[in-house]
């Protein structure tokens, strides 16, 4: 089995999902912190397990490049002499390819170094324990973001909407992964034979489906919520306010002017007496509570090999598979930019 390791940061763990559904049923073993540190495991020991591995998957996110255990899961890979060789980049944080946009990561470790070395010194030597180690923990950072984000941003990384085809196909380039593996012999031998295969896994689980759903809800929210408030930074005139009135119910009120021009609620829940979670969208002048109107709807489905959001009521147009980021764009670009404008 090839080895496959996940660096990610939790705040988009939505990525690693969508990875590790797709190689689930693949020659891989999908490495990632939930799946293989125990109960009170040491983080720093499964984080130096990255160089045994065959290849490293790393979702370059604004959360990751800022992320200290993600940074040190990054000088752990670029130890290896042929570390180019063997990254998959995910690139979300498409900044990094403007030098500007990597200016600002280096910055912002040069900063995090300064402020640890500044707390540090008001503490006595033989008190500092491994303290010492996270300070030129960080300095190694800063010293290494350039030359990394410099190699990453080179790379021709592919969209992250095709990232989990473009990998495989990359082992299968590679001889690392058989397109010709024992479950597609076994097909070839049973539809030689004319008899029906036994498959016990057709289908999700309603459990896999509900807690992909509840990931792309936290990360649809968050995405937009950055949206929401560089918006409001670059215009002075629209200010936004965001109550998350609990984990499946968020409510969007966009002003104009002091005027306020838009509601909108974002919920996850069942609909319809379907098993499976959805995430809906009102833009009604709503009441807290379970009576909800759509105006768009998106579910779970399952195709391909991987678990994806299906769009089932849109304004725009309906039944189409999408990823978090085409939710977003649509929510945006069709319930509340025309009314800002």
């Amino acid at each position: 089995m090839l080895e496959m390791f996940v660096s990610y940061c939790q705040k988009d763990k939505i990525y690693a999902e969508h990875i590790d559904l797709y190689f689930k049923n693949k020659e891989v073993t999908v490495h990632r912190d939930i799946i293989d540190i125990s109960p009170w495991g040491s983080i720093k020991e499964y984080m130096n397990t990255i160089n045994d591995m065959d290849y490293a998957v790393l979702v370059i996110t604004d959360n990751y490049l800022k992320s200290f255990n993600c940074m040190y899961e990054v000088l752990e890979v670029i130890k290896d002499h042929n570390y180019k060789n063997k990254i998959f980049p995910v690139v979300v944080e498409t900044n990094i390819y403007k030098p500007s946009g990597r200016i600002e990561y280096v910055q912002y470790w040069q900063e995090e170094y300064k402020n640890l070395h500044e707390k540090l010194s008001n503490i006595e030597v033989v008190n500092l324990g491994t303290l010492s180690n996270d300070l030129k923990r960080a300095q190694n950072i800063a010293a290494s973001m350039s030359e990394f984000l410099g190699l990453v941003s080179d790379m021709n990384n592919p969209d992250i909407s095709d990232i989990n085809i473009a990998i495989e196909n990359k082992l299968k380039e590679q001889g690392l992964l058989d397109s010709k593996n024992s479950s597609n012999n076994q097909s070839d031998i049973f539809s030689s034979l004319n008899i029906p295969k036994v498959n016990f896994n057709t289908e999700l689980t309603d459990l896999e489906k509900n807690q992909f759903m509840s990931n792309s809800f936290q990360s649809i929210n968050n995405l937009l919520s950055e949206v929401c408030n560089q918006t409001q930074n670059e215009n002075n005139n629209i200010q936004t306010q965001i109550e998350k009135v609990d984990s499946r119910t968020f409510i969007y009120q966009f002003y104009k002017d002091g005027n306020q021009v838009r509601s909108l609620k974002l919920f996850l829940g069942n609909s319809f007496g379907r098993r499976e979670n959805s995430i809906g969208v009102s833009c009604d002048n709503f009441s807290i509570g379970i009576n909800n109107s759509y105006n768009a709807m998106y579910s779970p489905k399952f195709e391909n090999g991987q678990l994806s959001l299906y769009s089932t009521i849109s304004i725009t147009c309906g039944n189409r598979l999408m990823s978090v980021e085409d939710v977003v764009k649509e929510i945006w670009t069709s319930y509340v930019l025309p009314y800002l404008r």
